[in-house]
């Protein structure tokens, strides 16, 4: 919104230079752009303000407008004329020269035309042309230049049409029909929807309601009468249309932020007093006013206590009418609770606290002392879930996977294939209304469909290795029809070995990689592994296991299916994991005590035994720990070899055993004949020998 200065300081009493309105004006909250000084065609210079104005203050959109906020803030009289009492109809009457009908009320709750006979059209006068031509606007004809200037001085968007081109001296305000025509004044030619409003006449549409006027009507040097429209549009039409129809114009940006419902006919009178002043003519008696619902003042209550509450000052009820009287509010009689009168011009008060903003604003933002809050700060509660979820984040980011994220929906088909991951058969999977897809129909049932998807695109760029992760929701409806919830994590593992000399080259992740990631997670959640076997449709039979902690059942650990079509296509063996979050937060102790630093060193021990194949490493560290308890205190399996050097049917397992006590240095007398028991227990229960 450009400011002319001079003009500007034409409505109030103040004289001051234009540097330092551009501070009151940004008192007012209004930011200064740009202080430029613009030469005019005849050498002249004039001083212009560019200011932002933000939708929620379209009242600042006019010269009037920004006086209004100066005046106010400087506690200076406005001087504003009343072209109301000074229009005189020197003509006849204007029924029978033009009939409105308005079909839309609700999108257009106001609208008046009035009717000038025989003007003369021209050139404008020099004075104002330097004003439009100050504020960047193009100066046509003296009609048309009056409605720009009117519009820049109020905020009230006019329109001219020339009367004789207005078939059956009528305008109809209703909707678009499909495809009609309609050519605007810019030369853009447009194909008219319903969801447009137009102002039309007896046959076509005129002007595209609020945003511009059309070619077919306009105003030019053979126009003798005119109709001068003024009009109240409802802000949203106004801006589907422009956004829709591509016409951006000075009256769709006003109407669009919403205009004054009763400053309607205050402009127009002041355009017909212009236009009489400067093309001649005669203004015909009345005008034709659709006023489907007479707007009534917004009037809204005040309490002087909440206003110091608010503001921390200390505000009596005469100083609080002073400041918001500036405004243009009335309140008749100041008290504790008051009444305040709304002007029309402000629709963006409509609550309490929006007047103590107003009256903080006039009085002086930085008047507003600063007063810090007495209040407890709550330390942030994080739940037991939210600390398995970053647990499990922590685990598997630290040992090489990659978190994927994906949709909650899936093809139907794969719901089905993995619906027992954690429903059983009774249940029913939850079809989408609305599906954005035949592909994406369905609410998953599992997390592996999409990990193994997104496996299958990284293999085909070329990613080999891949271990991948998502903690995310599965969904089924149970036979009562409850509809079900669960918070899972699911992992996959394929491919070859990355590059590394911890690891043998050529040899790809398996059951046990998985395995061991699985058992950090439970190490690091204070949880005790269990696993026994299962059986799922979509997994590898004899290779999958149900995993369990604490006696609660958590999910499986298994090879997928090389059936599974998703796996098929990858032509890769796939392991994967899923746990039920929620079981997994029950699992967990209640309390968990910090025990005290050893204050005694630990004393180690290897074991390397021969034993049946079908013996488990698990079997054999609970039965270590079992006999060396109470000093021994950690068993690790960190080998395991089986080959052409030892028998067919065996295998060699080598343990890593530590010794300690809490209230001494253990010596290898004490730890020797333990260390015996344990080898002497193994070779009892499991026919395990010492491999030499």
């Amino acid at each position: 919104m450009k400011v002319q200065v001079d003009w500007l300081k034409e409505y109030t009493e103040i004289d001051v230079p234009a540097d330092e309105l551009g501070h009151v004006l940004t008192m007012a909250g209004l930011e200064i752009e740009s202080h430029e000084t613009v030469e005019l065609p005849d050498g002249e210079k004039s001083e212009v303000l560019e200011l932002n104005v933000t939708p929620n203050r379209g009242y600042c959109l006019s010269h009037i407008g920004v006086a209004r906020e100066v005046s106010a803030l400087l506690n200076k009289s406005l001087k504003l004329s009343d072209p109301l009492r000074m229009l005189e109809a020197e003509s006849g009457k204007v029924e029978g020269r033009v009939s409105v009908e308005n079909l839309e009320p609700e999108l257009c709750p106001r609208y008046c035309a009035l009717v000038i006979e025989n003007v003369k059209v021209g050139p404008s006068p020099k004075w104002l042309k330097d004003r439009l031509v100050a504020i960047g606007l193009r100066p046509i004809n003296n009609i048309v230049d009056v409605t720009n200037f009117v519009m820049m001085e109020y905020g009230q968007p006019l329109h001219a049409f020339d009367k004789d081109l207005l078939v059956g001296n009528k305008i109809v305000i209703r909707r678009a029909n499909q495809g009609e025509a309609f050519a605007s004044l810019d030369g853009t030619e447009l194909k008219l929807e319903p969801d447009a409003l137009v102002i039309a006449d007896g046959e076509k549409p005129v002007a595209l309601a609020g945003i511009m006027g059309g070619t077919n009507s306009q105003v030019s040097e053979t126009t003798c009468h005119v109709v001068l429209e003024s009009a109240c549009f409802d802000p949203a039409i106004v801006r589907k249309g422009s956004k829709k129809y591509g016409l951006r114009s000075d009256s769709s940006y006003r109407f669009e932020r919403g205009v004054d419902w009763n400053g309607v006919v205050s402009a127009q009178a002041r355009a017909a007093l212009l236009i009489k002043e400067l093309a001649g003519g005669e203004i015909c008696s009345g005008r034709v006013d659709i006023y489907p619902e007479t707007g009534k003042p917004l009037s809204i209550p005040l309490r002087v206590s909440r206003v110091n509450q608010l503001l921390g000052a200390s505000f009596n009820a005469g100083q609080i009418r002073d400041l918001l009287s500036r405004l243009g509010m009335e309140i008749a009689e100041p008290s504790e609770t008051m009444q305040v009168k709304i002007p029309s011009f402000r629709p963006d008060l409509s609550r309490e606290v929006d007047l103590i903003e107003e009256i903080a604003r006039i009085d002086g933002f930085d008047k507003v002392d600063t007063v810090f809050p007495v209040a407890g700060v709550r330390p942030v509660k994080i739940s037991a879930r939210q600390s398995v979820i970053k647990k499990v984040r922590e685990v598997f980011c630290c040992t090489g996977f990659a978190e994927t994220v994906h949709f909650s929906f899936i093809e139907r088909l794969y719901a089905e294939e993995f619906k027992t991951a954690f429903a059983s058969e009774k249940d029913q999977m939850i079809a989408l209304k609305n599906p954005l897809s035949s592909e994406n129909d369905t609410m998953r049932t599992s997390l592996l469909p999409g990990l193994l998807k997104t496996a299958w695109l990284n293999l085909s760029k070329g990613q080999k290795p891949l271990k991948l992760f998502e903690v995310g929701s599965v969904y089924f409806s149970e036979p009562s029809g409850e509809r079900t919830e669960k918070a899972v994590l699911s992992a996959i593992v394929l491919g070859p070995y990355e590059l590394t000399p911890w690891k043998p080259r050529g040899q790809e992740y398996d059951f046990y990689d998985l395995k061991g990631v699985l058992e950090t997670l439970m190490e690091h959640l204070h949880l005790k592994l269990e696993t026994s076997s299962d059986s799922k449709p979509f997994l590898m039979p004899g290779k999958s296991v149900r995993v369990r902690a604490n006696g609660k059942e958590l999910g499986y650990l298994a090879q997928v299916a090389p059936e599974q079509k998703l796996v098929s296509e990858m032509g890769q063996n796939v392991y994967a994991l899923e746990l039920d979050l929620g079981a997994l937060e029950n699992a967990l102790s209640s309390s968990l005590r910090f025990q005290p630093i050893a204050r005694f060193p630990e004393t180690y021990r290897d074991i390397s035994i021969l034993v049946d194949r079908s013996v488990t490493s698990q079997r054999i560290a609970d039965m270590i720990l079992k006999t060396g308890s109470p000093l021994i205190q950690k068993v690790e399996l960190y080998d395991h070899f089986e080959g052409k050097k030892i028998q067919a049917d065996k295998k060699s397992l080598t343990f890593a055993l530590s010794f300690q006590s809490a209230d001494r240095t253990l010596s290898d007398e004490e730890v020797a004949p333990l260390f015996e028991k344990i080898i002497q227990t193994l070779k009892n229960e499991l026919g395990a020998s010492l491999r030499e």
